[in-house]
Order: C-alpha cells, then sequence, then structure tokens
C-alpha cells in the first residue's frame, strides 16, 4: 500500500495504465454525510428501542445499510419502514460537499479523464443532493443502488459504470473511503485509492490494503493527477 505522502507512482505494484477515468463513492468521500447519518440511524432505530451511540455506530457502520440493521438486531420485517423512515429524516437534513470537490473533479476533467459516480445510495436521494450541490454535471455517470442487483463489495455496481463510459478497468481508478469500496475496485480490476473519512471504520480502511492511501480528498486529487501525468499511453 502506497501513501500520498510519498507518491511515487512508477514504483506502485498495481496502476491504471493509462488513467483515463476517476470513479468515486459519494458518502464520506466526495459528501460529508457521516454525521448526517449517524443521527438519523440513531433516531430510526430509537424508534425500535435500540440503543445507538457512537461506539455502536463505530461498530456497526457499512456502506451497505442492511448489513447495519443486522449487525443491531433489527428485525427484517422493519427493513423496508426503516429505509423509507432513514430517507424522510435525512432529507431534512443538508449534507454539503467536502472542501475542494467540485474544483477537483474540474481538474481531472480538464486533464482529460472521465468522471463517473458509482455510490450504494439510493437514486431519489443521490440526484436530489446533487442537484443541491450544484454537482450533477460533474459526472459522465452516476450509478446508484437500483442500478444493478449486486452491491459493494461485489464489483457488479464499478463495472457497470466502467461499460458505460466505455474505460476497461486496468484504466480507471476508484475512490473510496471503506473497505468494501477497495475490495470492488480490486474485484473489478481497477487501480484502489482509500481516503480517510469521517465515517467510523479508518483501521477496517488500512487493513482492507488499497493500493494508495489519501488523508484526504485534496490529497487525493493531487494524487491522481499526478498518476495521469506519470504513465504513458
Amino acid at each position: 500500500m502506497g501513501t500520498v505522502r510519498n507518491l511515487r507512482p512508477e514504483t506502485l505494484d498495481v496502476r491504471p495504465r493509462p488513467l483515463r477515468a476517476v470513479l468515486f463513492d459519494w458518502d464520506g468521500t466526495l459528501v460529508n454525510s457521516a454525521e448526517v447519518s449517524f443521527r438519523c440511524y440513531a433516531r430510526v432505530f430509537g424508534a425500535y428501542g435500540i440503543a445507538f451511540d457512537r461506539t455502536r455506530f463505530a461498530a456497526t457502520y457499512s456502506p451497505n445499510w442492511y448489513q447495519t440493521y443486522e449487525a443491531v438486531a433489527l428485525p427484517r420485517e422493519h427493513w423496508s419502514a426503516a429505509d423509507a423512515r432513514w430517507v424522510e429524516l435525512y432529507g431534512e437534513e443538508r449534507a454539503e460537499l467536502l472542501p475542494g470537490a467540485s474544483d477537483g473533479l474540474a481538474r481531472l476533467r480538464a486533464a482529460g479523464l472521465a468522471t463517473a459516480l458509482v455510490t450504494s445510495g439510493s437514486r431519489p436521494r443521490i440526484d436530489r443532493e446533487l442537484s443541491a450541490l450544484g454537482a450533477a454535471g460533474l459526472f459522465e455517470c452516476v450509478v446508484c443502488c437500483e442500478d444493478v442487483r449486486s452491491r459493494k463489495p461485489d464489483p457488479a455496481p464499478l463495472l457497470f459504470a466502467l461499460e458505460r463510459i466505455e474505460v476497461e478497468p486496468s484504466a480507471a481508478a476508484y475512490v473510496g473511503d471503506s473497505p468494501e469500496d477497495i475490495f470492488m475496485a480490486r474485484a473489478a480490476g481497477a487501480f484502489a485509492l482509500g481516503i480517510e473519512g469521517g465515517f467510523p471504520n479508518r483501521e477496517a480502511l488500512r487493513a482492507s490494503k488499497p493500493d494508495l492511501l489519501a488523508a484526504d480528498l485534496s490529497a487525493a486529487l493531487d494524487a491522481l493527477l499526478t498518476l495521469g501525468n506519470s504513465v504513458s499511453p
């Protein structure tokens, strides 16, 4: 695993050659949604008499929220109602793009790289947030949980997006803040870049051994541009 603090792309065992596209996770990677998610989970689970504090959030967090439901022992028959309530509560909140996200995506596109979004989030929520944050035009393709039957860490969502933008996995990088993101990228054959985001999974992210680990989004974007400039067609 490399780090952006000592970035030497020519020494990496795995790297996109040539880099043609960068695909991103949404929650925690481009948008600061960790606190919003925690508050929504706490209110949803509280309605079912399930205590949910930050320690439990750290112990049960997954970008696949059904794994969180299972971890807190929410009965399966309540999952659909919990989904609807979570979305309702989340709609009352406002998550913001992380600093430098819009400018960074514009820099990637100016460098000739395609950009796409691959998220476990639902289409209505993601479309609403993209519109509210002025980010709808930053991606050539947006893949949400409804678009494929499998979810991270299965490679299907990433492969679906790559097919839509007509880029081979070996020429793509995927950026995410969870082990599931790294496993998905690796299974698809793409370069895996991890970001230490706001969700409570940093140790698990490190343990997943991304090809490159960035301390934040700004460092990740700088690393991607360096990678793009360091490999030849």
